[in-house]
């Protein structure tokens, strides 16, 4: 199941890396369109749910009236028992996806349903925002990011 998201995430980015650019037409009287984008700007443990991660992401996505999708995953190995994996993904209604064309950012909560998550450990994180209106029509963002717990107060 890892290597297929893996290798499905890699699909998914070379596919809007591939995507072709158009220019605008000076004459074009229609208004510039924001490029949809997304960020992983950082992922932490719930301290009082451990099998709960918070990642927080930053993106842009223009104005329009087709749906949205913001998909979110997490996947992190047990460096000391390799065949224990913890892993969750979750998906944020349509409607909490703000795309008016300006940067937005989202904490998202991502709840594992295998084990709990370690502190210390690398995570892969993944996330993908579909702006069907925006070209190109999806964005997605991979990092490898330590899950610690938050500083305390």
């Amino acid at each position: 199941m890892p290597v297929r998201l893996l290798a499905a995430t890699a699909a998914l980015l070379a596919l809007t890396a591939a995507a072709p650019a158009t220019a605008a037409d000076p004459a074009d009287d229609a208004p510039a369109t924001a490029t949809t984008t997304i960020s992983i700007t950082g992922a932490v443990i719930d301290p009082k749910v451990p099998s709960r991660a918070r990642v927080t992401l930053a993106y842009t996505c223009a104005p329009t009236d087709r749906p949205r999708s913001l998909n979110t995953s997490v996947e992190q190995t047990d460096p000391d028992d390799p065949a224990t994996i913890a892993f969750g993904s979750t998906r944020t209604s349509p409607t909490l996806v703000a795309c008016d064309g300006t940067p937005q950012t989202q904490t998202v909560t991502v709840q594992s349903k295998t084990s709990n998550w370690l502190p210390g450990p690398d995570a892969v994180v993944i996330t993908t925002l579909t702006d069907l209106g925006a070209t190109p029509p999806a964005a997605a963002d991979a990092r490898s990011i330590p899950l610690d717990l938050p500083p305390v107060p």
